[in-house]
């Protein structure tokens, strides 16, 4: 449902924008996803059963290891790759302990630990009340983004709540394959890739954004100034026209 977001600038620029939930989350069946990787068969047949040829990807904050590794794995389809506020590799405990969220902290290493864990403090946040969400919301914000988050902020609270509205199983599996090897490496992603960074997100900090900028061999860092994790309600005209052909 966060492809919302790009939606109306997919439609300004001629793009037919294309978003599947992953395994378990929102309205998808849940299955064990063992790496990111797998990820790319659900996308070729996606792209098979709606006639498309070449294609784009693109993957916002833990959505970045997924779009990245469809570029890995299908070099011959995707063209292009963008990465929105997104995730670098999780490969040392610290990295983990880099991410603004104390909620993923806890999260991605409870999913390798001890998973019921994980699934009941899921359990507890699905419960939250409106008032809880939208203070969250409010700490991934910064500045630049303050203005956007007033009429976007319902729909925001929307896409938590469905993605873990059928269950937590999908959630905590997800959290599990952050860390450690993604079954991919990034030097495999030969695609231009496209690094989306708010200079002030602390949820996915620029340090996420270096590391992916250093390891994928043809990238570029765009950095937006004066904003925070919630890039797609502020630049989305700019990634949607990036990835056009």
């Amino acid at each position: 449902m966060d492809a919302q977001f790009l939606d109306d600038a997919g439609r300004r620029h001629g793009a037919d924008i294309v978003a599947a939930d992953r395994p378990g989350i929102g309205h998808s069946d849940t299955w064990t996803m063992r790496s990111f990787v797998e990820w790319s068969d659900v996308v070729d047949q996606l792209a098979d059963s709606l006639a498309v040829g070449e294609f784009a990807v693109a993957g916002w904050s833990g959505g970045g290891p997924y779009a990245l590794a469809c570029a890995a794995a299908m070099p011959d389809r995707v063209r292009a790759v963008a990465t929105v506020a997104g995730m670098a590799p999780l490969e040392r405990v610290r990295h983990i302990f880099e991410l603004g969220l104390w909620a993923d902290k806890v999260l991605i290493s409870a999913a390798r630990l001890w998973a019921p864990g994980a699934g009941a403090l899921l359990r507890v946040g699905r419960r939250a009340p409106d008032c809880v969400l939208a203070w969250q919301l409010s700490h991934l914000a910064r500045s630049g983004d303050q203005a956007e988050l007033g009429p976007e902020q319902s729909g925001l609270r929307i896409v938590f709540r469905e993605a873990i509205g059928e269950g937590v199983r999908g959630m905590v599996d997800e959290y599990r394959r952050y860390y450690g090897a993604w079954g991919f490496d990034l030097d495999e992603v030969w695609q231009s890739v496209t690094i989306w960074q708010g200079e002030q997100d602390t949820l996915v900090p620029m340090s996420h954004a270096d590391r992916l900028a250093t390891a994928l061999p043809n990238a570029v860092l765009r950095v937006v100034p004066s904003t925070g994790h919630l890039l797609p309600l502020l630049v989305a005209d700019e990634i949607v026209e990036d990835l056009a052909p």
